[in-house]
């Protein structure tokens, strides 16, 4: 059944009455105003203050002008109520022909009630009284539609283009995303393939404590029928999360080849109405994101690299925060923990056997190629027995109040050794936390989770397709947290082990003091240079004297 609005029924324009097709004959002399007669009608966009002779004859003009109404009416779906928001919006907000160009149908004015009152000096106008959204309905030469659709279709695609910043000689053909360039161009030319994906969501650490965040019954209430920003959102699992937990829509954000997989997988498995896939960096889509300007209520990312910060894509998640995400507003994860220690090579043996295996290679020694070793950061996996020092927090992350720039940082250690043994590295991790209230000093945050998130904790993981999660919502907020820690279970980012050139002979109560310093490599900003200063201070003995000198090492994290 179709619905129009009865413009003689008496109510304001802000509460339109729906007449049902079955109530037209009886009506129909008060519907004579929505005929495409001669009726005087102002242009479409207030640019223009000419009037003109019909309803038609405006449109004639938008169209000329680079907008035609019908094509966006059709291709954006949108019903009667929603053409007079789109009109009245358009007249309202003085928007031009190129604007309503990259209109998506998931603008928050086609759904907001207050857009139905007219612009003043408009009330009467003619082409709030087009019945656009019925053309449907009309028999047509089919190849009239034919050439409609086509047009609708290289609209789509030079909307296309012009999101993810091709040319329009691009648009008419096969669309090919700009290349990314200088220091980002490996960084996510590294993301197009599956293989680092596959790798990133295996790691159940990781993708459980997400999932169970993002998919608690007690923090339905943070994502329901609210909108979701994903930054960096890979294959889309995140976001097909969000969805699963009733989002009203998503905002998928990605600069790399993976976004067209990442917009596969959403349509194969039913979001496409609920999740949007946008090409291109944050920072880069102001134009393409104009809509959602302080109107997100949940703001998710992966964003974390080896040594948390490896990678340098903090920065976009909190130029996202700041623009993006509504006052009070979800950040999803809200804090991060830098923690460091001193190893020794018990178990594996990972951080000896750099050196050791040079020694004798098939009875040959090649010192030689230990050099520069120590001079990069290894990733390794270390296990908890390695661990002979207590741990330091060299950095806390408050995401909600983090400025908005890469994390630099200088940090003062103490570890006291727990034993005698040869200390051959210090190792970093870090600690993550989800919490539905992120207003939580880092002082106050609860102990961090070191057993991982079982499947079975997660009952919506259960669902398919394009189910929805209808667990009563009780509005408790659960707090969820990880740890990359040798203490926990091991996970895709393993531990960061900063190698000494000359290992400490340390004793039980050794202490190693100094200060880490952490900022941007000036040679490629998604990379790390770190400077480690210590001293070692052995527990006094009798008649003892000694002199401490401090050390330094520099390390890239890359």
């Amino acid at each position: 059944m179709a619905y129009r609005i009865d413009a003689e029924a008496g109510l304001p324009p802000a509460a339109p009455r729906f007449v049902a097709d079955d109530e037209e004959d009886e009506g129909e002399d008060d519907f004579e105003g929505w005929s495409e007669g001669g009726q005087p009608t102002r242009a479409l966009f207030v640019a223009d203050t000419t009037v003109y002779p019909s309803p038609e004859a405006a449109l004639a003009q938008a169209q000329a002008d680079g907008c035609d109404v019908r094509a966006l009416v059709r291709r954006l779906r949108l019903d009667a109520l929603q053409v007079i928001r789109l009109i009245n919006h358009v007249r309202r907000a003085k928007l031009t022909p190129a604007d309503v160009a990259q209109l998506t149908g998931e603008e928050p004015f086609l759904r907001d009630d207050s857009e139905l009152q007219p612009v003043p000096g408009y009330e009467d106008d003619g082409l709030l009284q087009l019945d656009l959204d019925d053309d449907a309905d009309v028999e047509s030469d089919p190849a009239e539609e034919l050439a409609l659709l086509r047009q609708a279709y290289q609209e789509l695609r030079m909307q296309y283009a012009e999101r993810v910043g091709v040319s329009s000689d691009d648009a008419q053909g096969k669309v090919v995303p700009s290349a990314p360039t200088g220091v980002d161009a490996h960084y996510f030319e590294s993301y197009a393939g599956h293989d680092i994906h596959q790798t990133m969501i295996a790691d159940s650490v990781r993708t459980l404590s997400y999932a169970q965040f993002i998919l608690s019954p007690d923090n339905a209430h943070l994502l329901r029928g609210k909108t979701v920003m994903d930054v960096g959102c890979g294959s889309g699992i995140l976001s097909l999360f969000c969805a699963r937990a009733g989002a009203k829509q998503v905002l998928a954000i990605d600069a790399s080849d993976v976004a067209t997989r990442a917009e596969a997988n959403v349509a194969q498995n039913g979001f496409a109405h609920v999740v949007r896939v946008f090409r291109g960096k944050i920072e880069e889509l102001d134009t393409a994101l104009q809509a959602y300007v302080g109107q997100v209520d949940f703001l998710v990312s992966e964003w974390m690299g080896y040594f948390l910060l490896y990678e340098s894509m903090l920065p976009s998640v909190l130029y996202a925060r700041d623009r993006y995400l509504r006052a009070g507003g979800t950040l999803a994860p809200s804090h991060c923990r830098m923690l460091m220690a001193a190893a020794t090579d018990d178990g594996q043996g990972v951080l000896r056997e750099r050196f050791r295996f040079w020694e004798d290679v098939y009875g040959f020694a090649m010192p030689s190629m230990t050099q520069g070793l120590v001079n990069d950061a290894a990733t390794e996996e270390v296990e908890a027995s390695a661990i002979v020092s207590h741990a330091a927090t060299i950095c806390e992350l408050p995401l909600e109040t983090l400025a908005a720039r890469q994390p630099a940082f200088v940090s003062p250690f103490a570890l006291e050794c727990t034993r005698a043994c040869p200390v051959y590295g210090l190792v970093a991790w870090f600690d993550t936390w989800f919490l539905p209230t992120p207003q939580v000093p880092s002082e106050a945050l609860p102990a961090c989770r070191v057993d991982p998130v079982q499947r079975s904790e997660v009952p919506a993981l259960a669902l398919r397709g394009n189910a929805v999660s209808d667990a009563p919502a009780t509005e408790r907020g659960e707090t969820v947290s990880f740890t990359t820690s040798p203490f926990g279970q091991q996970t895709h980012w393993k531990q960061t082990v900063f190698l000494l050139k000359t290992p400490i002979d340390a004793q039980a109560g050794t202490r190693i003091t100094g200060e880490i310093r952490v900022h941007p490599s000036e040679g490629n900003t998604r990379e790390l240079d770190v400077e480690i200063h210590y001293d070692v201070d052995d527990p006094p003995r009798a008649n003892e004297k000694r002199v401490k000198s401090r050390l330094v090492q520099l390390y890239s994290v890359r």
